[in-house]
């Protein structure tokens, strides 16, 4: 599918570069979550909303 894609100027290459950038903090964020340990995920919960 990725040979299909001409690119015909080089401005072209930001929205693939924004996109992996974007994946990749995305993806790092779900692997923290879903490391993270339950006591840490506990404290994590109770932590209040600031109401002002």
């Amino acid at each position: 599918m990725l040979r299909r894609i001409i690119y015909e100027d080089w401005q072209l290459i930001f929205p693939v570069v924004a996109l992996l950038v974007a994946s990749t903090v995305y993806l790092a964020a779900a692997w923290r979550a879903s490391r993270m340990k339950p006591s840490q995920a506990d404290r994590l919960a109770q932590l209040p909303f600031d109401t002002e």
